[in-house]
């Protein structure tokens, strides 16, 4: 993305706008699928697009960009006045001059051009070879390698200029384990920053532990149980709910924190944390999308709600503070986490009698209610019986309410992981839980 947008913010003023602003993203993505040792897709696909913001007469618009050829941007400017000259509501016209200081973020960008994409496919036979020593594996759907790079300009007419650059790779494994009757699928992935932290090794025992660990589940009677959800299925719940702590959402009146601000929401030992320089994530943010600088911010400290995330708009109409957490997907965290304990997941399951560890859980979309925190999810999982791991659960559904729940939390874990929600949480356990099994 070698590009002089500095030649757009002068088009823009040129035909008028007051302010103007361009954020650029440029990506490129390589896929490699292998199954039975042969590769089905061998992709590459780049996309280049740009989001101008101008501000014309007072009124803020916006256009979306994939043609860059000088003519287009052209025509898109003078498409940014005329919708700009429509506009009648009432909203708050933005470009933001830049934040007083940014976090400097040292990210060290492997080259992983320098891996050939035979060692890389390699490595993926390598998968599927391992897999295939399971002697209860039924079948492996496909193991992926996917490769991601990314890089973002954010430049305006008040001064702004930031970039970022990410580069990461990704590899799946998604098998399947039989005995009987039964079928039990299962997924491993590691997500690197540097091609030489892949443990394939460690990819290849987890898919394979996971896989057979489920095989002879039965359900369970129905009752209310203690519940442990597992460090990256209650990251999945937080991330569900992430929504009710944005200003948006208490402008539109769909969030029961409206006026909970510096109220007890939780448990005290509830610490929910927006860090977008924590190590425990893949990646570092300095600033959001608007071109704010990021820093950590606890959503829910020691059980009280602090505050909502804003963003340039819903800060302004509040009167407050933008809190860094616009993005162009809306408003949204960082890096979210739940703060880890020191206690271990042994000990949580250590004092329970009879309860249900939770390790995986379906329509977590359709089968929750964000705004009353109603959930009601399909689940497997584990017995714990007197205090230890004890058979595999299968056709269990949880219900609950999210505000309850985190008041109703009675232990974390030291185990936190960031999953594919984006979120990071250790293992919880809460006191009590409505289980429908048999």
């Amino acid at each position: 993305m070698n590009k002089d947008y500095s030649v757009w913010l002068k088009k823009g003023l040129d035909k008028g706008l007051s302010d103007i602003e361009v954020y650029a993203t440029s990506s490129t993505k390589l896929t490699f699928v292998l199954y039975e040792s042969k590769v089905e897709k061998n992709e590459i696909s780049t996309m280049d697009v740009a989001l101008i913001k101008g501000i014309y007469n007072g009124k803020a618009a916006k256009v979306k960009v994939e043609n860059f050829s000088e003519q287009n941007i052209d025509r898109m400017l003078d498409l940014l006045v005329d919708s700009a000259s429509n506009i009648t509501a009432p909203e708050p016209a933005l470009i933001f001059e830049g934040s007083k200081d940014y976090e400097v973020v040292d990210e060290t960008i492997f080259d992983f051009d320098s891996i050939t994409p035979n060692d890389k496919i390699q490595m993926l036979i390598d998968i599927e070879t391992g897999i295939k020593a399971s002697k209860q594996l039924s079948k492996i759907e496909s193991v992926v390698y996917t490769e991601t790079e990314s890089k973002t300009v954010i430049l305006n007419s008040k001064g702004l200029d930031l970039n970022k650059h990410y580069r990461y790779a990704m590899v799946y494994a998604m098998a399947v384990y039989k005995e009987g009757e039964q079928l039990k699928s299962s997924m491993s992935y590691q997500m690197v920053k540097d091609y030489n932290d892949f443990n394939v090794t460690k990819l290849i025992n987890d898919n394979i532990k996971d896989g057979v660990s489920q095989l002879g589940a039965k359900s369970i009677a129905s009752k209310s149980y203690p519940v442990v959800f597992s460090n990256e299925m209650f990251g999945s719940i937080l991330a569900v709910f992430e929504g009710i702590f944005t200003g948006e959402a208490s402008f539109r009146k769909v969030t029961k924190l409206n006026g909970k601000e510096n109220t007890k929401i939780a448990n005290e030992m509830i610490n929910l944390v927006d860090d977008p320089f924590t190590e425990h994530a893949l990646f570092k943010v300095p600033f959001d999308d608007e071109g704010v600088a990021c820093h950590k911010r606890y959503l829910i400290e020691k059980g009280v709600f602090t505050g909502f995330m804003h963003n340039l708009k819903t800060a302004e109409i509040f009167k407050t503070k933008s809190t860094g957490n616009g993005f162009t997907s809306g408003i949204s965290s960082t890096n979210l986490l739940l703060e880890p304990t020191n206690t271990t997941l042994d000990e949580l399951f250590s004092d329970i009698k009879e309860g249900i560890y939770i390790t995986d859980l379906v329509g977590l979309h359709a089968g929750v209610e964000s705004v009353s925190g109603d959930f009601s999810l399909q689940a497997s999982g584990f017995l714990i019986k007197d205090g230890k791991k004890d058979r595999p659960l299968e056709m269990l559904v949880v219900s609950g309410n999210f505000f309850k729940m985190l008041n109703d939390v009675n232990g974390i874990a030291n185990d936190i992981h960031f999953g594919l929600y984006g979120v990071g949480s250790p293992s919880v356990k809460v006191k009590e839980l409505t289980i429908a099994g048999e």
